[in-house]
């Protein structure tokens, strides 16, 4: 173990949006005091594992990691953090490799916990997890500025925890109830990173479409005030919402999102299921028609808006009925990507206590026919947008081809031969040909 100067360090990041953006703060804090900061893979001196507890799986990745970095550099420091850290903080301390175990709410003491253990050249373990109740005031980890991501893309944390209570859902366990970030604070970080050439916001949360619901005046809702906001920033650059629960927001709210010009024509619509049954036993407070009536609405408005959703298959007393109402909700739905998840048990959940569990068989054949389903879907979708001409952002070049995300969140392949198109611009293109994960486009005008 190193003991004064500089540390490199790593870390691998597991989970979901929000975990990426708090780790990429995290790496900005090292950074900033002159550490340098490692790929994944790489050799340093201390390993951040950012974890996540959505599925048992999850769980198990984290403990794979801890030991494969350990290989790495047998005299590192190995810190864990995120929500399994939080919501299994002693199950962690056990584990030999670790040294530090951060809960969610003190990332920010990463950096100085560290530097700290390292100077008096100790080993003794470190457990800093506040307790549930705890979790009770919006985190400051500083302001991004997308130096380090080097990416057109930036992620903008607005809220934390979930006050809803899924019965299958770990989170408000592992990040507590809603705490929202301020409205200034999030303008202040947009002009930040919109000062360092990123082109697209996306504003991310644990429940992104509860930000300011715990606010004490409220007006309108808050999230449509602070697109508004972010919208009214002058500059070339696209605004994208992560996710938006059905279980919150109803047609109204959505279309009082959905016009502002800089918001790109895409929302990930988490559903679930498209059983009214089993959403009633998730605990998800809609039903299928409920679901469909926002779908509808947005449909009405722009027949090619991008919509994504996430189900989950195999929840206890799921019967072959409930299953097929989920499969039918991606046609009727006209979905652009599924992102499909079989059921894990969590321990403290209401759903784990559920009884009539699906065989392991029939979750496994289920999911198999909704991924499948579910490219058949997201390629009609895409053929539907055909000759249409969108504007896209630009992010990596691959041989003779450029791509990026059109605004309804279709990844295309743009033909550039003669290598004029740069990356981190927008450009119309024409949609050409429908590939299985995207499409074949042309650029329009290029001179």
């Amino acid at each position: 173990m190193k003991s004064m100067g500089k540390l490199k360090v790593s870390i691998h990041t597991l989970g979901c949006k929000v975990n990426q953006y708090e780790s990429e703060l995290i790496s900005e804090q090292f950074a900033s005091h002159g550490d340098e900061v490692a790929g994944e893979n790489e050799f340093a001196d201390v390993y951040i594992i950012n974890t996540c507890t959505v599925t048992g799986i999850a769980d198990r990745k984290s403990r794979q990691i801890i030991r494969r970095k350990k290989k790495i550099n047998k005299d590192a420091l190995i810190v864990v953090t995120g929500c399994y850290a939080q919501v299994a903080s002693e199950e962690v301390e056990k584990i030999d490799d670790v040294d530090i175990v951060i809960g969610n709410n003190l990332k920010s003491t990463i950096y100085e916990t560290v530097h700290r253990l390292i100077d008096i050249k100790s080993r003794e373990k470190i457990v800093s997890v506040l307790p549930l109740e705890d979790l009770n005031c919006y985190e400051d980890l500083g302001i991004s500025s997308g130096i380090a991501s080097g990416r057109t893309r930036a992620y903008i944390k607005i809220q934390e925890g979930c006050n809803r209570f899924c019965s299958y859902c770990m989170i408000p366990f592992a990040r507590g109830r809603i705490r929202s970030r301020s409205l200034d604070d999030i303008i202040s970080e947009v002009h930040s990173l919109l000062e360092n050439g990123v082109k697209e916001i996306v504003l991310t949360g644990i429940n992104t479409a509860l930000y300011g619901f715990d606010f004490e005046k409220k007006d309108r809702y808050p999230l449509s005030e602070l697109i508004e906001k972010i919208d009214e920033i002058e500059g070339d650059f696209r605004i994208r919402l992560s996710s938006l629960e059905p279980t919150v927001v109803n047609e109204d709210d959505v279309m009082s999102l959905i016009g502002y010009d800089k918001l790109a024509r895409h929302l990930h619509l988490s559903a679930q299921s498209g059983s009214t049954n089993i959403l009633k036993k998730m605990n998800r407070t809609y039903d299928r028609n409920g679901y469909l009536k926002i779908v509808k609405a947005i449909r009405e408005y722009d027949p090619l808006y991008g919509i994504s959703t996430d189900i989950i298959v195999g929840l206890p007393e799921e019967s072959e009925k409930d299953f097929e109402d989920s499969l039918t909700l991606l046609s009727d739905a006209e979905f652009c990507r599924v992102h499909a998840f079989k059921f894990s048990p969590r321990k403290g959940t209401k759903a784990a206590s559920f009884k009539n569990r699906v065989d392991s068989d029939v979750k496994n054949k289920r999911i198999d026919r909704l991924i499948s389903e579910a490219s058949k879907v997201s390629l009609k979708f895409i053929n539907k947008n055909k000759m249409t001409v969108e504007r896209v952002l630009t992010e990596e070049r691959a041989g003779d081809y450029v791509t990026g995300y059109t605004g309804n969140y279709i990844k295309a392949y743009i033909l550039d031969r003669d290598k004029k198109i740069k990356t981190g611009e927008f450009y119309d293109v024409r949609i050409i040909e429908a590939y299985e994960d995207g499409c074949l486009a042309q650029a329009e005008m290029m001179e």
